[in-house]
């Protein structure tokens, strides 16, 4: 019965995505049905398939280990008690980001981040049938974020159609950067979950985006593009350096952001409460918002007993951010939440709430994107609804088609 709903869940999403289309006639079938075989090849190879799955599972360790090592850079700056002592959001997080920072630039430096980019963008285009474009930009988003990998197709920008650049902005809002999986798996989430989550989130954010906004620009599709990254520094130890600096805006960002998001909460949940506590109710906006959310969580198959608290984290990640449903999910897999989750559950959760589409990601594509082509800025503004709706509708497909196999 279990497999019956997850494959219901699959069905729905894909249909609620051609009932959303466009142009439904102009939908390229060929490139849904490799992008969801992708999709369910990346699955089975993480979850199921020995060898694969346990090599998946060292590169989980190796994310560990590097949390190790920020540990030990923080531990020599905040002391043993706080950076190895109870968790602190500001010590343990920041630390990783600007660990995880340095060493992208430096591997972007060596030259090897663009290989591994370019041999991803390949396997796209040729499978999928994507652009050069689309291609170059979904593949960067699994290591960097959704504006920087966006910031590689930029003298490109101006020209995208607007399908590609719908798709785009939807594959980078769909998955997550590489410091921010480090930065979740230091808040206790399973890397391996998330690595999972992360890749398989590009294929389906593509299938996605492109049954919105299928393309009609034939000749869009035979457009080559280059991977072009000036090197910043003037040698390893000025990469390095570059790398960390930026880690720490970026670091700095996410403090700001996660405490001004869950400061908002806090107050519009007082204003609710000191409406409703007249009537004798007591629920907070993540509560109200979660009700709806609800039956998307039981169509990937999480228990029904269980789909509030699972769509309750969803809704909280559309309105606030992921960091912060993360946060409540790490403490209840960690057994200190209020409530239970089953391991299915919390599979299915780190998957559905693995990606950068919330609220915050319109404004951050509107302020970044519209600077890399100011005359699209109103364009990129009307897209943001939409990507963030695919976006969503991407990693909901990647827990379903996880949950199917679990």
């Amino acid at each position: 019965m279990d497999k019956l709903i997850g494959i219901l869940g699959v069905c729905t999403i894909m249909g609620a995505a051609w009932l959303m289309s466009n142009n439904r006639k102009a939908i390229n079938w060929r490139l849904v049905g490799m992008g969801t075989l992708l999709q369910l090849v990346i699955a089975l190879l993480v979850l199921k398939v020995p060898g694969t799955r346990e090599a998946f599972a060292l590169v989980g360790e190796g994310v560990n280990k590097l949390l190790d090592y920020a540990v030990d850079g923080a531990a020599f700056i905040f002391g043993d008690k706080l950076a190895r002592g109870e968790f602190i959001f500001l010590v343990r997080v920041g630390a990783s980001i600007i660990f995880i920072a340095a060493l992208s630039s430096l591997a972007y430096y060596l030259g090897v981040m663009q290989r591994v980019v370019r041999l991803m963008a390949k396997l796209l285009t040729r499978t999928m049938g994507v652009s050069g474009a689309e291609g170059l930009s979904a593949s960067s988003a699994i290591f960097v974020g959704q504006v920087e990998c966006q910031v590689l197709i930029k003298p490109y920008m101006s020209t995208l159609t607007a399908s590609e650049l719908f798709c785009s902005i939807t594959a980078a809002m769909g998955t997550i950067s590489g410091s921010a999986l480090v930065a979740y798996t230091a808040m206790g989430m399973n890397p391996t979950w998330l690595l999972a989550a992360s890749i398989m989130s590009v294929p389906h954010g593509i299938v996605m985006a492109k049954m919105f906004w299928p393309e009609t620009n034939k000749e869009a599709l035979t457009k080559q593009v280059d991977l072009q990254v000036p090197k910043t520094g003037a040698n390893v130890f000025d990469a390095i350096a570059h790398g960390a600096l930026d880690g720490a805006k970026i670091a700095g960002n996410v403090m700001i952001m996660v405490l001004v998001a869950v400061a908002f909460v806090g107050l519009i949940n007082g204003v609710l409460h000191a409406g409703l506590s007249v009537f004798g109710v007591s629920w907070q906006i993540q509560d109200i918002l979660g009700v709806f959310m609800t039956p998307i969580a039981w169509l990937m198959g999480v228990p029904w007993h269980e789909a509030f608290h699972v769509g309750r984290l969803m809704a909280t990640e559309i309105v606030v951010n992921e960091f912060v449903s993360y946060g409540e999910l790490a403490k209840v897999i960690a057994g200190q939440g209020p409530y239970v989750l089953s391991a299915k559950a919390q599979l299915i959760a780190t998957i559905a709430l693995c990606g950068f589409a919330n609220l915050g990601s319109i404004a951050i594509n509107i302020g970044g994107l519209g600077a890399m082509a100011p005359e699209r800025r109103s364009e990129i503004a009307k897209l943001g609804l939409k990507a963030l709706l695919a976006a969503n509708m991407s990693t909901w497909m990647s827990a379903a088609v996880a949950g199917l196999l679990f």
